[in-house]
């Protein structure tokens, strides 16, 4: 009788870890394969199987049920996850009974949970034809924004190959003459920045390998087809310069509203993407351990698609309250980041600084009044700034949402000093 039971190897903690299936028939055979899915570890339930789907907390020396928005959003990513784990299981004896002289192995487990891409001859082997076929198999993965970046590359492709007078850029021409023809063509006659034209080469090797999945032929090459990036120079807001923001008043109302959206961005360490879609319909009011109560913002971020339980910071509450516990009327990207400048510069951010300011198409780096270099993104990283060292980093990226400690370190231009410091404790010992 066949068997299936999914296990982690880690048992508790707040790492994220694999999830594996263990695939067994008597003596004929055990398998233990990692399925797509993961958790993290303390929210695996090792007695059912399963992620959990009831979380607890002791009052009064009794187990109660958490009922709070938060616990309501683990819940459903448990209840997604698990109905995952049981459709693929269900998949597996569907497998097992249907094979016929087949040799019950890993290779055969791992093929029945990632099954080979079924090649067509429709499937086009030419990068332009391919970006549509990339979009649809990827549609329940990516974003809308990622989906504008490859119809962005997929037009920078055709217009490459017309400049060059070719018709078409097959997979299998991807190599390193490709790549120094097209860094060419960005830099001399586009005038794109090397961080742009890198980005767009790896975007275009994330395509092509999802083309070789297809069964398309890749140049050797492709692994080489990769540019250089300079580092990334971007400003903050000081904690004394967001004091002079806040402080400023605003005779008019669009600058009134976007300094209160400049802020609530700062507070909340959020994209546009997100803090311009929050309504007091995602907040929820729930007991703290200390006795007191919060507001908490309920919400899915846009551009990674993470479920957020996020503290509201009193400063985006007394925003609220001056409003009739309103957030302030919604302003498009571009407004926002062409009104936000003038927040800034009417509050005094208006000290010489170093940065880039997009002309023709590409960052012209020089010396420019501060509020200039001010965009909508200016919130999430003075927040993710302002706080490294005075909140612990992995609560910061709770908000910010990185996925490790090094990728935070990056988005704010620090290093990791702990080995530094070690060797340092030596020398003064």
């Amino acid at each position: 009788m066949l068997k299936t039971k999914f296990f982690v190897r880690h048992k508790s903690g707040e790492v994220i870890t694999p999830i594996y299936v263990r695939v067994s028939n008597g003596r004929a055979f055990d398998l233990k394969v990692a399925t797509k899915e993961t958790c993290i570890a303390s929210r695996w339930d090792d007695e059912n199987g399963m992620m959990k789907e009831r979380f607890f907390v002791e009052q009064k020396g009794k187990l109660v049920e958490k009922r709070d928005g938060k616990t309501r959003a683990l819940f459903l990513e448990s209840k997604e996850v698990n109905e995952r784990l049981q459709d693929l299981a269900k998949k597996i004896d569907k497998a097992f009974k249907e094979a016929e002289e087949v040799e019950f192995n890993t290779e055969w487990l791992k093929t029945v949970i990632n099954p080979p891409v079924v090649v067509e001859n429709t499937v086009p082997d030419d990068f332009v034809s391919f970006c549509p076929v990339f979009i649809e198999q990827k549609k329940h993965e990516i974003s809308k924004g990622y989906t504008i970046k490859v119809n962005c590359l997929k037009r920078i492709i055709k217009e490459f190959l017309k400049h060059s007078k070719k018709k078409t850029l097959k997979f299998s021409e991807i190599n390193l003459k490709f790549k120094l023809e097209f860094d060419k063509y960005c830099y001399e006659v586009m005038g794109y920045s090397v961080n742009y034209t890198s980005t767009n080469l790896r975007l275009l090797r994330i395509i092509a390998y999802q083309a070789e999945r297809n069964g398309i032929k890749l140049h050797s090459q492709i692994k080489l087809v990769k540019s250089k990036e300079e580092k990334t120079i971007f400003q903050i807001l000081t904690p004394a310069e967001l004091k002079a923001i806040e402080n400023h008043v605003f005779e008019d109302v669009d600058l009134d509203n976007v300094r209160d959206w400049l802020l609530i961005s700062v507070f909340s360490g959020q994209r546009i993407s997100d803090f311009m879609r929050f309504n007091v319909e995602m907040l929820t009011k729930e007991e703290l351990e200390n006795e007191q109560e919060g507001y908490f913002l309920n919400f899915i971020q846009d551009k990674t698609g993470h479920i957020l339980h996020l503290p509201v910071h009193p400063k985006i509450l007394e925003i609220l309250n001056k409003r009739g516990f309103r957030f302030p009327p919604k302003y498009d990207e571009d407004k926002y980041n062409k009104l936000v400048k003038t927040v800034c510069k009417d509050a005094g951010i208006t000290e010489m600084c170093y940065g880039g300011i997009e002309k023709n198409r590409r960052k012209v780096f020089a010396n420019y009044p501060k509020h200039e270099l001010i965009t909508s993104h200016i919130g999430r990283r003075s927040f993710a700034s302002n706080n490294y060292g005075k909140i612990p980093t992995p609560l910061l990226m709770v908000a910010t949402a990185h996925k490790s400690e090094s990728m935070f370190l990056r988005y704010i231009g620090k290093v990791d000093n702990q080995q530094s410091h070690a060797l340092a404790s030596y020398f003064f010992n």
